[in-house]
């Protein structure tokens, strides 16, 4: 399937456009702590998107320092209960935009478009693990809670924030752009779970200003591709990151742990805890 004129049009403009000046402008503005300025931003944003701020640890819009606190706000404690059922948990709210299984070291990016395990990860001997396992690509919109969380208990074992491009991860870029997740900023994290190893990736795009692991903090520059080891052990369900506004989580497992469940489809809305495997 061909993708639509409009599609190849909004992808086009983001070749041309001040990716990296329009996101530390983006930065800027969203840790203002004007109290006029950020209390207009929350305000605008809640009246575009269906943010629910009854599920916050605090509704209270004037408790924010600035928009981006706003923005990666924490939930209630109960708010998103973990499926008691599940090896594999969903590690944030979004959608569900690709799943399956990798052919060879290939995932699916959108109809007639993969790229590779190796160019996403940063490593092809540790996509070689992974050969024949799963992957899952979950979308979060502008409204959806930006904190990630581990999907399985596990310890990190590999860490890696790689440089790239800041090309927005909507569907209509996803659909045109080749490569778009192996091509823009990332954070990569092995851990070492139950089943073995699993990866959580954090893709950052446009307008993305930062990528913030709870074992190093915020990051909004991409340090050098060399592997850290990590001395990091999380609970299932325990935050280990947040965008600092929104962006692509996408979970990859090798051949050792369970399949996705047979309900989880295309386009399906998740939620945090939510049962995966």
């Amino acid at each position: 399937m061909t993708p639509h004129w409009s599609d190849r049009f909004k992808a086009g403009l983001q070749y041309l456009l001040p990716k990296q000046l329009l996101t530390a402008l983006a930065w800027r503005l969203s840790t203002l702590k004007v109290r006029w300025f950020r209390l207009a931003l929350m305000r605008g944003f809640c009246r575009l998107f269906p943010v629910n701020l009854a599920e916050a640890e605090s509704a209270q819009l004037d408790h924010y320092s600035h928009f981006n606190a706003f923005f990666t706000r924490a939930l209630k404690a109960d708010a998103r209960p973990l499926d008691p059922s599940a090896t594999l948990i969903s590690p944030c709210d979004g959608t569900l935009s690709q799943l399956g299984q990798l052919n060879k070291d290939r995932l699916i990016q959108a109809k007639g478009l993969d790229y590779g395990l190796g160019e996403l990860l940063g490593s092809e001997p540790l996509a070689r693990e992974f050969v024949g396992g799963q992957f899952m690509t979950i979308y979060l919109a502008p409204y959806d809670y930006h904190r990630v969380h581990v999907p399985a208990a596990g310890r990190l074992v590999f860490e890696q924030h790689l440089p790239g491009n800041l090309f927005s991860v909507s569907a209509a870029t996803t659909r045109v752009i080749p490569r778009l997740f192996a091509r823009n900023e990332r954070l990569v994290a092995m851990f070492e779970g139950e089943h073995g190893h699993f990866a959580v990736v954090m893709v950052a795009a446009l307008m993305v200003a930062g990528i913030e692991t709870v074992w190093s903090g915020p990051r909004r520059r991409p340090h050098q591709a060399t592997p850290v080891l990590g001395d990091v052990e999380l609970a299932r369900g325990a935050e280990m990151g947040r965008f600092h506004w929104g962006s692509t989580v996408i979970v990859v497992t090798p051949p050792s742990w369970p399949n996705w469940r047979p309900e989880l489809k295309q386009g399906r809305v998740m939620r945090l805890g939510e049962a995966l495997t």
